[in-house]
């Protein structure tokens, strides 16, 4: 309800991200380098949104907090792929979210650097890599550089 997420940090702190309401204004930015890391009014957002979440906490008298950008597909689903330059593998544009699927991220990335290092194709058939504790199988070909981006996704950059 309060468009946030949040977990615990070390010294007693607590990170708090968004997941951006339209209410929200996005920055987007072509030259990654030309970040204002300067801590700014979303910070004041986030804490009153966390506060309203865990009515116990205290507001800060003190504004602390991690300025960073995170990397999106045109359609925001990440890229676990092959590069085009042979023996370079990628796991990109994956909207900050990901840290939450990192085993099973790793272990597509782990299954197609394997098959490409022993002479697959990866381009011309995407493996499917078998889940491991339910039944079912994972195309890496939703996740490839080359898929068709999805115009019709309601996270679409370009849409």
């Amino acid at each position: 309800d309060n468009v946030i997420y949040f977990r615990p940090e070390v010294g007693n702190h607590i990170l708090v991200g968004s997941d951006d309401p339209e209410c929200d204004p996005q920055e987007w930015l072509d030259d990654p380098d030309s970040l204002d890391r300067t801590i700014g009014p979303q910070w004041e957002a986030q804490v009153y949104r966390l506060a309203r979440r865990i009515p116990s906490l205290q507001v800060p008298n003190q504004r602390k907090g991690i300025v960073g950008l995170y990397d999106v597909s045109d359609d925001w689903l990440p890229i676990y792929d092959r590069s085009a330059i042979d023996g370079y593998y990628m796991a990109v544009g994956t909207s900050g979210n990901q840290f939450k699927t990192a085993p099973v991220a790793g272990r597509l990335v782990a299954e197609i650097i394997d098959a490409c290092e022993n002479g697959h194709d990866q381009d011309a058939s995407p493996i499917e890599v078998p889940c491991r504790y339910i039944n079912g199988v994972i195309e890496t070909g939703t996740f490839s550089r080359l898929r068709e981006i999805n115009r019709e996704s309601s996270f679409s950059v370009n849409g």
